[in-house]
């Protein structure tokens, strides 16, 4: 088993995306022992194989963090096996890109193309996502082919979300959920769990961990938009139709009568609310139906909350042109090198009390989660 480092779920105190006075984080962080030698061989190959147009994309890739991002998602995996869930997330991430800039037509056509490839069909070996999903896939049903099917289809969910037509559309908030939990690719970061900590569960412990995997997906969806939203705003000016705008930061502005930047710390509160609901569900799920399974799962996707969090609050992915970066702010080094600094230095020493802060963040984070399920039922 992999040593595992601890650390404090701390920000930098520079980032715009944390509203004055949030409460703190009830969720602990981790990041694999091996997060270094991964992040490079990963970056690497994708550096060599990626038809990257620039310097400056390949310099941009480097410094979003992808491989950082499950490294710190996935902290209980195996070593020999996540090297394959950084390299499938990644895939993910770069085909998003791409298709920011397709119609709809382009993007089902070039997604149904990378699924089959998935499934086994030989892929065309001069269009990387094609053979590289064509690969991982293969390698991975050679290691363990029950979680690496389960992986598939979850990967071909998060594919064909991509190119919804339907993403575009107005929704309520519970609607909104239900598409992002594919769109998103929740149920994709939890095969890339399961796959590489080798976590193998019983329909029955599936079901039973399936509140808690909403509670997660939540999470995370509400603070990947809270950061997205202004990119996706540019995105959805330059008119291409995959580009268009999927937020749940409009919903939650148009549900309760607020402006931008209400409605976001609106929904950060509502996270901090999410995490108390998260222990509260786990601990009765496990003492109804103990099992070292289930246990292991909802420590997972805690740590699936809180690292899509610290990534998050560190990745240049969610700035807009012109403003300035971490590596511009700091003491002058890039952001790849202080995304591994602050992953190490900030999250290897510390757990979070739940003591005084559970209870603050309790009352107030409480007030605010039943105003919104009221505004959500009556809307």
């Amino acid at each position: 088993m992999p040593q595992w480092t601890v650390g404090p779920l701390q920000y930098p105190k520079n980032s715009r995306l944390l509203p004055p006075g949030l409460s703190p984080t009830l969720y602990t962080a981790r990041k694999h022992a091996q997060a270094n030698a991964l992040v490079a061989s990963v970056n690497g190959f994708f550096l060599t194989h990626w038809p990257f147009k620039t310097d400056d994309q390949r310099q941009r890739f480097v410094n979003e963090g992808y491989a950082w991002f499950v490294c710190v998602n996935c902290p209980m995996s195996l070593d020999d096996r996540l090297h394959w869930g950084c390299r499938l997330l990644t895939l993910g991430f770069l085909i998003d890109d791409l298709l920011d800039r397709m119609n709809l037509s382009e993007g089902v056509a070039y997604n149904t193309k990378v699924i089959e490839c998935g499934r086994g069909t030989a892929p065309d070996r001069n269009v990387p996502a094609q053979w590289i999903m064509y690969d991982l896939f293969d390698e991975m049903r050679k290691v363990d082919r029950i979680l690496a099917d389960q992986l598939l289809e979850q990967t071909i969910d998060f594919l064909k979300a991509q190119v919804d037509k339907d993403r575009h559309l107005h929704m309520e908030l519970n609607e909104y959920f239900q598409y992002r939990d594919a769109d998103l690719g929740k149920g994709l970061l939890s095969g890339i769990m399961r796959f590489c900590a080798s976590l193998h569960m019983t329909p029955e412990e599936l079901a039973l961990a399936a509140p808690i995997e909403e509670l997660a997906m939540k999470h995370i969806t509400f603070v990947n938009d809270i950061a997205s939203f202004e990119k996706e705003l540019l995105s959805a000016k330059e008119g291409f139709e995959l580009g268009a705008i999927c937020s749940s930061v409009p919903i939650v502005m148009d549900m309760c009568e607020v402006g931008v930047r209400e409605a976001k710390r609106m929904m950060w509160q509502m996270v901090r609310a999410w995490e108390i609901e998260h222990f509260v569900r786990c601990k009765v799920i496990l003492k109804k139906h103990p099992s070292k399974a289930l246990e292991k799962c909802f420590k997972g996707l805690e740590y699936q909350a809180s690292g899509n969090e610290v990534w998050t609050l560190m990745t240049p992915r969610y700035r807009t042109p012109g403003e300035k970066g971490y590596e511009q702010r700091g003491a002058g080094t890039g952001a790849a090198v202080q995304l591994a600094e602050l992953s190490g230095k900030l999250l290897d020493t510390f757990k979070p009390s739940v003591g005084v802060g559970l209870v603050f963040c309790t009352l107030f984070s409480l007030v605010v989660m039943l105003w919104l399920v009221v505004l959500v039922k009556q809307g």
